[in-house]
Parts: C-alpha cells; structure tokens; sequence
C-alpha cells in the first residue's frame, strides 16, 4: 500500500489498485468488508455456486418485481458493488486446482464460513501460505476460528444479543427491545476492513502474509464498554431497575436514588418526540445539556407557563420532573414538522435532529445529498438506480462507486482466460463438465419465494 499525505494528488479510490482479493463470503459481514476494498480499487473476484448461492441474492426484490432472480436483488447489488462473480465448484479438485492458482496471485482471500470449510477443503492458511507466503487469509465468523464456540454460526441478530448490546437496548420498565437490524454484521465487516487494511500495511514493509481471524461477536463487545463499567466500577447490572433508561440520558430508579444512563453527558429534556405526520419516523429528537440551552429552547417555545417555573431553571428539578417535561414538550413538537422543527431549534443553539428514515435519508437529507452519498448508477438488469456510496472522501472528492456488477458467471472469461491465461476450449470444458455451472441447472435461475 502506498503512504499518501493529505496534501497528496493521488485519489483513495485507486489506493488499493493492482490489488486482488479472492471472495469466499457470503450474506453481510463479509460482503461489507469486500465491498470497501472494492472500493478502493481493488479487484474483488465473489466466488460461489450457483447451487447455493449467497443467500442475499434471494431477499429484498424492488418494489412491483414480478421476475425476482439471483441477479436482479437490489439489497444484493448495493452490498457488493464493484465485484466480478466467478462461478465455481471450488468443492471439486478440478475447483480447488483453480482456486489454488488464482491463490498465487492474490493479495486477500477472504471468507465467512464457519470454521471447518476451508480446512476441510484443504484450503486452510497454512495451505494457503505454501502457495503464496505473503497471502492475507482473513475469516470473518461469527465467534472466531478458536474455541469452544468455533463452529457455532451466527448472524448480527444472534451475535448482538450474545454480545450484551441486545440487553441495554429498550425503553425504562420494558423487557429489552434488541435491534431490527443487524448491524453487527455491517460493523464487523467495517471492523474486518480495517484489519485487512493493517495486514497489507505490514505486509508492504515485511513481505510476509498473515491469517486474519475476525470475530463478530467480539467485535460486538467493543460496544459494550460503558455497560461493562457500571458493573465493574458501580456494582451494578442490567436487569429489574436497572432496565436502560430509554432515550433518556438519566433515569431514577425508584428507591435507588439516580441510574445514570450511557451516554455521558446528563441532561434533560433528552428524548425522542412526536412531530406532525403521525408516520413511523415522524420524530425529533431533543437534547439539552446545560441551563443555558434550557432557557432557550423555553424562548423557542414561547415561554409557557409551566415552562417557566423556577424550579426547573436547574438540572436537579428538570430531572425530578422528567415525565412532565417530556409530556409538555411532545405536545408542542407535535404542531410541527420535524425538519421545520429541527432547523428552528438548530437556529437557537439548541442540538437537535429530526429521525429519519431510509426514504428520508436517500430523498431529503441535505448534507448526503452535498457529500454525493447515494450515487445513481446503471444496473443491466434493474435499470438506473440509486446505490450507496463510499463514505470517505479524497482530496480531490468523492470516492467514485465502480459500475461491476457481480451477474452469476459473468467474470468467468476474465477470471479463466485473463488472469489465469486458459484457452477457450479449457474453459468450455470446465463449463460442460460441471466445473463452473452446475449440470442441469438453468443459466437464469429464478426465485420463487424471497427470504424476506
């Protein structure tokens, strides 16, 4: 990898060209991680069957789709943008012959099975490093390539709640709520992104490759630090009173005197509040940290009555009265649009945001729209599109979002015949026998029921 300065022409998006990565995983942990090297330049070969296919290809179809396939996914497209798709059946020995030889050119081979795939394929690292010793292995797992758990599956739901980031997550007097998504599977593979990142920085001053063994679970745990310290510096934990305290920053618990909440600073107001529209999102979140701010949210508000007690003047008689407060300033959030709302109080000083959804966020926030966040790009199959973008910048803008579509097969050619230098009548003969399409199944595969 080459060391820029920011005073550095040279563009992040082709920091990691020349590059290529070898692409064995599948769903979202992985996926995420390639995708980022993708981004920045390198070439992403997706290996994968066709018999069984990442999953991903099979969920989340447009909007009226009545011919849902394994190409045509939009969720699958965005996660791995950038990449050429190498069909294989890398279970054969004329399949482990070709990922062997594609192993001595690579940089990256990266995987998220669970432990016992590639060692049982004979691909292991140790194996791997025989072929190219300065090869970066990297699994991307739910639990890690050690332990009692090793051979345990996981997906962002399951490893968020073994993580302990389910359990403070709810709102006061509630059993927890525990995330929608997974986002332990987005942020294990921004976590595996950085670790690949590291391996070739070293590799580039040793020459020497490295097994890179990512848990998703334990990057989880990182998260957890405040919940962790209240156990072991306060003597408490989760669980009866001490539920979290919701959006707020400070919760009583009855009888126990002050629970303070996660997020450090103390204030009050400091929750989430109805706006007008009565939709799922139509909410504005309010925060204030000090007297000050509170006297000039009451301005805002135009300095009603109850707002204007002195008691609630102090941080101590706002936190006494929290219920009131939230009750009083929900009714007057109401009256207003949530993004009216956020700009009045902004203008004030006052920290704010309304609560957007993905609509929201792709349609009518301002400041993705200046970054270029959601670049439109031409599929071959699902027509211009909005897709996400790269959230870094180089110095000379954004980092652009290569149009390669990862369609079944169709880097089967550039693979075979370009980088590995096969003739047209070997690779035909990979194709009729079974090598790189499973007999008998049709080149379109369509898809009857999408997973979710």
């Amino acid at each position: 990898m080459t060391t820029q300065t920011p005073d550095s022409p040279a563009s992040l998006a082709g920091s990691l060209s020349g590059f290529l990565v070898l692409d064995f995983t599948w769903s979202v942990l992985g996926p995420t991680m390639t995708r980022n090297l993708a981004s920045f330049g390198a070439e992403v070969i997706k290996v994968e069957w066709p018999r069984n296919p990442d999953p991903m290809r099979k969920v989340m179809y447009a909007a009226g789709e009545t011919d849902p396939g394994l190409d045509n996914g939009p969720f699958f497209n965005n996660l791995n943008i950038g990449k050429r798709s190498l069909t294989l059946d890398a279970k054969s020995e004329r399949g482990r012959e070709i990922v062997r030889r594609l192993v001595a050119r690579a940089d990256v081979v990266a995987e998220s099975f669970s432990s016992r795939v590639f060692r049982d394929w004979g691909l292991g690292y140790e194996e791997l490093a025989e072929i190219n010793p300065a090869i970066i292995y990297v699994s991307a797992s739910g639990f890690g390539h050690s332990g009692p758990y090793e051979r345990y599956e996981a997906w962002g739901p399951t490893a968020q709640a073994l993580t302990g980031i389910t359990a403070i997550s709810g709102m006061p007097g509630h059993p927890p709520a525990g995330w929608g998504w997974s986002y332990l599977d987005t942020m294990g593979g921004s976590l595996a992104t950085v670790a690949v990142l590291a391996a070739l920085n070293e590799r580039e001053r040793t020459g020497v490759g490295q097994y890179v063994d990512v848990s998703q679970t334990e990057a989880g745990i990182g998260l957890t630090g405040p919940s962790f310290l209240d156990v072991t510096a306060n003597g408490r934990s989760l669980g009866g009173a001490h539920f979290p305290p919701g959006n707020r920053a400070v919760a009583l618990a009855e009888g126990e005197g002050v629970v303070h909440g996660y997020r450090g600073d103390h204030g009050v107001p400091y929750n989430s509040y109805r706006t007008a529209g009565g939709g799922h999102n139509d909410y504005c979140v309010i925060t204030v940290l000090s007297d000050d701010e509170w006297i000039r949210l009451v301005d805002v508000m135009g300095r009603p009555a109850w707002a204007t007690d002195p008691a609630l003047a102090r941080l101590d008689g706002r936190l006494a009265r929290q219920d009131d407060i939230d009750e009083h300033i929900g009714a007057w959030t109401a009256t207003y649009d949530k993004y009216e709302l956020m700009r009045l109080l902004q203008r004030a000083g006052i920290r704010c945001g309304a609560v957007q959804s993905n609509e929201d966020l792709a349609e009518r926030d301002e400041q993705l729209r200046h970054r270029d966040i959601y670049p439109e790009l031409e599929h071959p199959l699902l027509g211009r599109r909005r897709f996400e973008g790269v959230p870094v910048r180089s110095g000379d803008g954004a980092v652009p979002v290569a149009p390669q579509w990862p369609l079944l097969g169709e880097g089967n050619d550039h693979v075979l015949r370009g980088l590995l230098g096969m003739s047209a009548d070997e690779v035909a003969e990979l194709d009729r026998d079974g090598v790189t399409w499973p007999l008998g199944v049709p080149r379109n595969i369509k898809v009857a029921r999408s997973l979710w």
